[in-house]
């Protein structure tokens, strides 16, 4: 469930067997391991000019379900974390750099924003349900969006976690959400993925797939790609949402696209444990 991130020589993961790595990316040695876990679902976010790494960390113990670590992105060293969450915290965390702030959801649904470098808890936000998948910072306009398992896309301030809009879809949303300019893209279970209007809050257009949609919305030049459990890769235009092409896999798409802008291929992950390696010929 853990996506990797990379920092210098590093890459990050975490796993079920409630540990989390840190290799070398180019020989995969392993550097350090932080084995305080019991299972680790979470994806790990670095910020780079702290150099520091964070995780989401799941327990097994009954008042003791879920957290949040920071650890030196290069020694593994602790350098502080939260471990109160009553539920297990699968959300992946996603920093700020401008505001030098961290945030991170759990299955007690509740949002926990904390000060990047020390852990000092800023604010909570509490939603109906579970929070799953992580967030998008609006730095320009000091905003966080994210998505709740009670069908809602939320935005929020970035300082004070006060709620600005949140927009009510037909099902639950397990996708991250993606920010470019003056739109904010989400997905939902509802088979949608959704253009929204970060000034007013409301829909500009929604693209329907044929199936439910965990993957997150990735962008490359003007359009949007996106995956869906019809194991079809869309990709829309950002403005309309006119679906432009698509490319047809075998099975589900659960995870985003990785895209190499130097080679201009996209990668693709499926739910049958295959890679494909795509690209967009020119003039079609």
């Amino acid at each position: 469930f853990s996506s990797p991130a990379i920092y210098k020589s590093f890459v990050y993961f975490g796993a079920y067997d409630g540990n989390f790595y840190a290799l070398n990316k180019e020989t995969g040695k392993r550097k350090w391991i932080f084995m305080e876990a019991d299972w680790i679902g979470s994806s790990p976010c670095v910020a780079e000019n702290l150099k520091i790494v964070y995780v989401g960390l799941e327990f097994g113990l009954w008042k003791k379900r879920g957290g949040i670590v920071a650890l030196d992105a290069e020694t593994g060293k602790k350098k502080w974390e939260y471990i109160n969450m009553p539920e297990y915290t699968h959300c992946s965390p996603a920093y700020s750099k401008k505001f030098g702030a961290v945030a991170i959801g759990s299955n007690d649904g509740i949002v926990y924003c904390f000060k990047a470098k020390n852990g000092e808890l800023l604010w909570k936000y509490q939603t109906g349900r579970e929070i799953k998948a992580s967030f998008a910072f609006d730095e320009k306009r000091g905003l966080i969006a994210f998505g709740s398992f009670d069908k809602n896309v939320y935005v929020l301030k970035i300082k004070t976690g006060e709620l600005v809009y949140k927009i009510e879809t037909e099902e639950a949303i397990y996708s991250t959400p993606l920010i470019r300019e003056d739109s904010l893209y989400v997905a939902s279970l509802d088979k949608n993925l959704y253009s929204i209007d970060l000034k007013t809050g409301k829909v500009v257009w929604k693209f329907a797939t044929n199936a439910r949609i965990f993957a997150s919305p990735e962008m490359i030049g003007d359009n949007i790609y996106i995956g869906s459990n019809d194991g079809r890769l869309y990709e829309l235009d950002a403005k309309i949402g006119k679906n432009t092409a698509f490319f047809q896999a075998t099975e589900r798409i659960t995870n985003k696209i990785a895209y190499t802008p130097k080679t201009k291929k996209i990668f693709l992950p499926t739910f049958a444990n295959e890679i494909y390696c795509l690209s967009r010929e020119i003039g079609q």
